[in-house]
């Protein structure tokens, strides 16, 4: 096969295969549209898979991670609905919260409950809040002519490069509701990484939490943009 062949049959795939939709990863019920005066943020305890990063980008608060998630929460809550909201938070215990299940394109998805739901407003409940390091490999995939600093061929053969990616994430499953009908407005999955080269630093975390907090907001009355 010659090198034209190959550069079309490429193309042809990444048309054909690299364009297949995404499935959703969250909901908003069109319904919803009315942003509320206050929101009820309740969360249970996020988990830290290794203690060791937490000591060493956030020493002060390696004993109670809480003291620093829950403001850097509510920071980035105030943001993105550019401070127009009343966002209340509290950590719950994990019996308060039940775990629910429903579908986007039958796709099976957690969706968080808090029993203690009363009075006027939305509560915002996540769950399965977890930060987490990872060095993750990808193998790009191509046809090339030239690569310098590089032993591939010149002759356009078909190459893998492989590279590494350091990174720290933030994931959590959320859900909405309307605190006086008990009616669920959202729901999802949502996660963010905040890359990093050589070692972790507070950005890291605080970009994690900065990311997080604007996914979740995404389609709803509380985002403005």
């Amino acid at each position: 096969m010659n090198s034209f062949c190959k550069i079309a049959l490429v193309a042809f795939s990444i048309v054909l295969f690299g364009c297949a939709p995404r499935v959703p990863n969250f909901f908003v019920e069109p319904t919803w549209t009315e942003k509320p005066t206050n929101v009820f943020v309740v969360y249970t305890e996020p988990v830290i898979e290794n203690q060791d990063d937490l000591e060493d980008d956030l020493k002060d608060y390696a004993e109670n991670f809480d003291e620093w998630f829950n403001p850097e929460l509510k920071k980035y809550l105030d943001l993105f609905a550019r401070n127009t909201v009343q966002f209340t938070l509290t950590k719950a215990d994990s019996s308060q919260i039940v775990p629910d299940t429903a579908e986007i394109q039958d796709t099976s998805m957690i969706v968080p409950a808090f029993k203690g739901m009363e009075g006027d407003g939305v509560y915002l409940v996540l769950s399965n809040i977890v930060f987490s390091r990872r060095e993750d490999s990808y193998m790009h995939h191509g046809f090339q002519t030239t690569m310098p600093n590089t032993n591939q061929n010149m002759n356009g053969d078909n190459i893998n490069n492989y590279y590494t990616e350091n990174a720290l994430w933030v994931s959590s499953d959320y859900a909405f509701y309307d605190a006086k009908t008990g009616d669920r407005l959202a729901f999802g999955r949502q996660s963010q990484k905040s890359r990093f080269t050589y070692a972790m630093t507070t950005g890291d975390w605080e970009k994690c939490v900065k990311g997080l907090a604007k996914k979740i907001l995404l389609r709803t009355p509380l985002l403005n943009r």
